[in-house]
């Protein structure tokens, strides 16, 4: 499908560029702007709005992909439908037809997180009625039949694990977005690697899903980084962790019986960095008696500022880390041997190891 995903690409990109430049301005006019106070770093009032262009632009370019697929489904190929896009189609259309209710399950939650979190950033809502929310679209998912399945014969454990996933994923997404072009820079390099893998592995469902995901977010992230110019605010960030978590969930990291690692330590390797920020930052803040949801300075990037980088170096950083570890994730996939895998799975942990070492001199 590649003339149908590129075509898919640079429609989301341009739609997210140009819905980014228009959102900027209204968000402007109409105040709805992240005030520079207490611990944050920006002087000057910043538009919020860009997870609205980021959710436009995914939803309404899989919405139209949808519809194409219901449509030639039913009906054969219209005379005006261009053959090079139905060529690309017509091997899949059965197959695609019976995953838009998925589709459309993932979309109704991903549109209740945008939903959550675009209050939050004109209201500010309390850290237990996100969390609230976000367990009862998670719970709503699994039930759905969007559920994790390698090696479980419990259907249970499978839908707690699935629920327990996308909560922290989605968090993870959000406690991320503290620099400029941090978060949806991280996203991106994800959803690249999820997308080069599915396509290897014939997932064609979860690839042409993440094409606009990624479309989505190069066109945002020319106005989010240092300088911003607009932020995505926590309507995006929890967007797109949900949206990476769901996906992730629906990926089949195995084929047939194994007993490979691959399984367990595929999603753990890919979402590595932002977990890794997620689980020290809260070990931090629980380990100074404050609230795992309390802000600080304390993230990952904060305390490379620390050790003397400056924030575009400290992002950069980040950026290059999860691009690293994603790369050990393709390799994981492709490795057929166990020693493969181990190697691969010990390189990850190095460095992040790396990481560790080098933050400690900030207490040494």
């Amino acid at each position: 499908m590649r003339t149908a995903g590129l075509l898919l690409l640079v429609a989301s990109g341009c739609l997210s560029f140009c819905l980014t430049l228009i959102i900027r301005g209204l968000a402007r006019r109409h105040r709805f702007v992240d005030e520079p106070e207490g611990r944050k770093a920006h002087a000057q009032p910043v538009p919020y709005g860009g997870g609205i262009a980021i959710f436009l632009s995914v939803v309404l370019p899989l919405s139209a992909v949808a519809a194409v697929v219901l449509l030639l489904d039913a009906q054969g190929r219209p005379t005006w439908f261009p053959d090079a896009i139905y060529g690309d189609f017509a091997v899949h259309i059965p197959g695609a037809a019976s995953k838009l209710p998925q589709l459309a399950a993932i979309l109704a939650g991903g549109l209740v997180i945008f939903l959550l979190g675009l209050i939050d950033d004109r209201r500010r809502l309390g850290p237990w009625v996100k969390l609230v929310v976000q367990l009862a679209v998670a719970v709503g998912v699994a039930a759905a039949g969007i559920r994790v399945t390698a090696f479980l014969h419990s259907e249970i454990l499978g839908a707690v694990l699935t629920v327990v996933w996308i909560i922290v994923i989605t968090n993870a997404f959000n406690f991320l977005d503290n620099m400029d072009g941090l978060s949806a820079g991280v996203a991106l390099i994800i959803g690249v690697i999820f997308v080069v893998v599915a396509a290897q592995s014939g997932q064609l469902f979860i690839a042409l899903a993440l094409v606009p995901f990624v479309g989505a977010l190069a066109g945002f992230l020319p106005f989010n980084t240092s300088p911003a110019s607009i932020f995505m605010g926590d309507a995006g960030s929890l967007f797109i962790g949900y949206f990476l978590a769901v996906l992730s969930v629906l990926f089949q990291f195995y084929s047939g019986p194994t007993v490979s690692f691959r399984p367990f330590a595929l999603p753990l390797i890919i979402f590595a960095v932002p977990l890794y920020d997620a689980v020290s930052v809260t070990l931090i803040r629980v380990r100074e008696g404050r609230s795992p949801f309390s802000g600080d300075r304390r993230h990952l990037s904060h305390r490379l500022v620390q050790l003397g980088l400056s924030e575009r170096l400290a992002v950069a950083a980040i950026h290059l880390l999860t691009l690293g570890i994603g790369l050990a994730a393709v390799l994981l996939y492709l490795v057929e041997v166990r020693i493969g895998e181990v190697i691969t799975i010990v390189q990850t942990l190095v460095l992040l190891s790396v990481v560790v070492v080098i933050e400690r001199a900030i207490r040494s």
